[in-house]
């Protein structure tokens, strides 16, 4: 059974329209696929809002972004879903293993006179693979292109791991590796669900301080993990809340639990923003040069190769001129045949797909190659798509897609 609680029509936090760009607070939120990034943007919010749980009971509630949990009802232990908000395109979270949140999106509160935007992103270990978390730190990089700064990079992270498994260890690393070093300062770690270790960072500390040392002995970083740096939250609250909005009440001891717990989370929030706005401004610009250059790197094996197999030809070239002039020393004046390369800058990113009608199957020496007959996009500035991509989602949006079903059959921009 499952029992919904709607987004109000209006919310009470209405962003600072004269804050300037310059003075945001820009916080970028990271983490493992489940670690509860969702959950944090809407317990912020109600947290904001009222200092209690009983004032948060009393009023309306914070929906932010649509989510759900399943909640065992104590007396008869059967399992309901509570669904808070509705289901859209960016939230997907009836899919088990999949991320929840599947583009990037950003929401702005009112911090005084400034406002504090988080941006949250699709979870990295998604069950998909290695392939979708990819395409998600690419999705990432090319949202965090509109901004100019980051004030703080989150990294969640759920306090009780026990070990440092494979997942957990990929997580962790693939974080570190898309960011800029001079992030470091910026970067902030964030427990979640921190009731069950008594608001302490539990056996996942352990893990942290074994990979950022393994870190800074292979790439000479050092990242700060301190109590300055890290905070700790619990999520409960919040689905305690949504319980009590869909009508179910829990004993007194259990409300005081929350509660004590509620009173935790709005200091810590306190001390999060205090650390916040004490940190050096990061340029995105650094981060995403820092990932252009490595897709740049991964392009370099096809050119890379194509120049290798020129030189391999014009070997076999000079060795069979060298044949001919041994037999017949007047053609040496000719000299050595030599295939040569062009390189043609293209004016515009084109969009060309493997339709019927588009393109055909050459023989070039005795190898297939595609011939393309019809630019489908001569001038295609799709945002967020690496140039020389096949099978990119964001493709669809190009006017050569058909608009009603949105295939055509294989795309590639280059």
């Amino acid at each position: 059974m499952a029992w919904n609680y709607p987004v109000q029509d209006e919310s009470a936090l209405k962003p600072n329209p004269y804050c300037p760009r310059e003075q945001e607070i820009n916080i970028l939120l990271l983490g493992p696929t489940g670690v509860g990034k969702t959950t944090f943007i809407n317990a912020f919010a109600n947290y904001i809002v009222n200092d209690t749980l009983e004032d948060a009971v009393q009023d309306e509630m914070q929906v932010i972004i649509p989510s759900s949990f399943s909640f065992t009802m104590p007396e008869s232990f059967d399992e309901k879903t509570i669904i808070i908000g509705e289901q859209n395109d960016n939230e997907n979270f009836l899919a088990d293993g999949e991320s929840s949140t599947k583009q990037c999106r950003s929401f702005i509160f009112p911090i005084g006179d400034r406002n504090l935007r988080m941006i949250d992103t699709p979870g990295i270990g998604d069950t998909r693979g290695i392939e979708q978390d990819t395409k998600n730190f690419h999705e990432i990089l090319s949202y965090l292109a509109q901004y100019e700064h980051l004030n703080g990079v989150c990294i969640l992270l759920k306090p009780n791991e026990e070990r440092l498994t494979i997942l957990f260890r990929f997580c962790v690393n693939e974080l570190l590796r898309h960011l800029h070093v001079n992030a470091k300062e910026n970067i902030i770690f964030i427990f979640t669900n921190a009731r069950a270790t008594f608001f302490a960072p539990g056996n996942t500390k352990k893990l942290i301080e074994n990979l950022l040392r393994k870190h800074q002995d292979e790439h000479g970083v050092v990242i700060p993990f301190s109590k300055e740096n890290t905070f700790l939250f619990d999520n409960e609250p919040f689905r305690y809340l949504a319980v009590r909005k869909n009508g179910i009440q829990l004993d007194d001891q259990q409300t005081q639990s929350y509660s004590r717990s509620w009173d935790h989370s709005v200091k810590e929030y306190s001390r999060f923003m205090s650390h916040m706005i004490t940190r050096p401004l990061h340029a995105v610009a650094n981060t995403i040069s820092l990932n252009e250059a490595e897709q740049l790197i991964r392009k370099l094996p096809r050119p890379i190769a194509e120049t290798a197999k020129l030189i391999e030809e014009n070997i076999q070239l000079a060795q069979e001129h060298k044949n001919k002039v041994l037999s017949n020393p007047e053609i040496a004046l000719e000299g050595i045949p030599q295939n040569k390369a062009k390189v043609i800058q293209l004016r515009h990113p084109r969009t060309v797909c493997v339709g019927e009608n588009c393109c055909r199957i050459i023989d070039v020496d005795d190898e297939k190659k595609i011939e393309y007959l019809h630019i489908c996009h001569d001038e295609c500035y799709l945002k967020g798509v690496v140039q020389e991509t096949l099978y990119d989602p964001k493709l669809e949006e190009c006017t050569a897609m058909n608009p009603e079903d949105g295939n055509t059959v294989k795309v590639f921009l280059f």
